[in-house]
């Protein structure tokens, strides 16, 4: 993934973060893979608009947020997210790539 669309996720995912927790949810919270994917899936529907102008940007968010996405494809791009400076998002895609893992096919 590149490195600025993924900085661009990481940004949307914290936004996203902070705005819950300002409704009164907790850090904690997030640590529930389920609702981190649901949060994952959300910042993708409300920043659409922005993805859909830029093809790469598209292609490589849907990878992200498909559950076609594998398991081992979400922690190759955590494994960046945190080879990158530790962006946030790593950590999130961990859990979600846990949970993905766990769900009957």
């Amino acid at each position: 993934m590149r490195a600025d669309h993924l900085e661009k996720i990481n940004s949307w995912f914290l936004e996203e973060m902070a705005a819950v927790k300002a409704e009164g949810a907790s850090v904690e919270d997030f640590e529930d893979p389920a609702v981190a994917d649901l949060t994952l899936r959300k910042i993708f529907e409300e920043h659409f608009e922005e993805i859909r102008v830029d093809a790469d940007l598209a292609d490589e968010t849907f990878v992200v947020v498909s559950d076609q996405a594998s398991p081992l494809d979400l922690r190759k791009i955590a494994l960046q997210a945190r080879e990158q400076g530790n962006l946030g998002i790593g950590h999130y895609l961990e859990l979600i790539a846990a949970y993905r893992e766990e769900q009957p096919l």
